[in-house]
């Protein structure tokens, strides 16, 4: 039979280590969050360009029937 390593978790302090997990899944949180604000303004400003390219071409096409 196998013998497992014993662990002595006497001087291990929880809200030490809790703090640290915070402070992380903060850092991580805080990070999504920027990444995702900054997709979001790329997507729009890819509309916006779209939507100007859009109108240009409709008025190409416009000129070219008035002719």
């Amino acid at each position: 039979m196998a013998v497992l390593p014993s662990v002595d978790f006497t001087n291990f302090d929880v809200a030490a280590a809790n703090r640290t997990i915070r402070g992380t899944g903060d850092a991580v949180a805080s990070t999504a969050t920027d990444v995702a604000r900054d997709a979001l303004h790329i997507a729009v400003g890819l509309g916006v360009l779209t939507y100007q390219r859009l109108q240009v071409r409709r008025r190409e096409i416009e000129r070219a029937q008035r002719r």
